[in-house]
């Protein structure tokens, strides 16, 4: 059976066929979207090395790091991460049985000298003392040996006990003189090592301080800080000053790269939504590892490290922070990536 269909009116659009194009002008832009975006992607994933040259780096600035030459426990933590410090602020308290240790060995050396210049001193007086009475004695059994050698009627036995009472004087004269001189150099020498061991007892408290610990020098307090009850061996970090007048960025250059960087080359400090721009001022002649973002799985290569300083009148990022450093290879491709910042409004 054939069925007629009457429409009203001819030149009235279809409203089924109306939301199919509508539809399908949808679906058409919604897959030329995908479509143009998975190309975007890979055309800014794999010729973006070819455009600048990026990696990762550090905000930093000269720090100074304070630490003591004992093993020490924390007792009081005057500090917070952030804080600004002046220079001489006391920022800790410690306490070190090793220093006590140390003070108690100086005391005990201390101690026995003074037992040893006490004993030589004695022996000096009782020598010096009895020096006039053993000259007298000598110089009497000297008169008497003139006398026996004068006496014809002398025996040999009394000659001997003359002369044997003689030399017995003169030993008792030689080594009472000897004894006094010995003892006086003895001494001057104690007492030369006793002023060496309080100096440098006064040395190792002067340095501990009383267990206070201060800041060298003005900045503001790095993140990594001891804590109160926490110990620390000998030269480990108490604390990080880090100088907030001179900020730059340590950054570490890939080894694949197309062309090296130079002294003087202009770069962007990427922060967030930021391009700020910076200079090359020195490239450091050692590598390190950035550890921000290691791989626990396999180790990264040793990188060369660039230090980078801002613009005048650029804000720069907080310290301690992780930027990304992009070099472009040509003044056109810098210009062209700052133009399409400034177009989608993300500076």
């Amino acid at each position: 059976m054939d069925i007629k269909l009457n429409r009203l009116d001819p030149n009235l659009p279809d409203p089924v066929e109306s939301r199919r194009r509508a539809a399908g002008r949808v679906v058409r832009f919604a897959y030329a979207m995908i479509v143009f975006g998975v190309l975007a992607f890979f055309v800014i994933y794999f010729g973006a090395p070819f455009v600048y040259l990026g990696g990762p780096g550090i905000v930093t600035s000269p720090r100074q790091i304070v630490s003591l030459p004992y093993t020490v426990q924390i007792t009081r933590m005057n500090l917070e991460p952030g804080a600004t410090v002046k220079a001489g602020e006391e920022i800790a308290e410690v306490v070190s049985p090793e220093q006590d240790s140390i003070v108690s060995t100086y005391m005990r050396a201390l101690a026995d000298i003074n037992g040893r210049t006490a004993e030589l001193r004695i022996k000096a007086r009782v020598a010096q003392e009895s020096l006039n009475a053993a000259r007298a004695y000598l110089q009497v059994t000297e008169e008497a040996a003139k006398q026996v050698d004068g006496m014809t009627s002398a025996t040999v036995t009394f000659r001997m006990e003359v002369l044997r009472e003689r030399a017995s004087a003169g030993k008792a004269v030689v080594s009472h003189e000897a004894e006094v001189a010995e003892s006086t150099i003895q001494l001057a020498s104690l007492d030369e090592f006793i002023r060496q061991l309080r100096s440098q007892l006064d040395e190792a408290q002067r340095h501990f301080g009383q267990g206070k610990a201060f800041a060298p020098t003005a900045g503001v307090v790095s993140t990594g800080i001891a804590h109160v009850g926490q110990s620390l061996t000998a030269g480990t970090s108490i604390a990080e000053i880090l100088d907030p007048t001179d900020t730059f960025v340590d950054w570490y250059i890939p080894n694949e790269r197309l062309i090296d960087p130079t002294v003087g080359k202009e770069v962007f400090v990427v922060f967030g939504n930021r391009r700020i721009p910076g200079t090359i001022a020195q490239i450091l002649p050692v590598s390190a590892v950035y550890t921000g973002t290691q791989n626990q799985l396999r180790d990264r290569p040793a990188t060369q490290i660039a230090r980078i300083r801002f613009d005048p009148g650029a804000s720069a990022p907080p310290l301690n922070s992780t930027v990304y450093v992009h070099m472009h290879y040509s003044r056109f491709a810098a210009w062209l990536g700052g133009a399409l910042v400034r177009l989608f409004g993300l500076q």
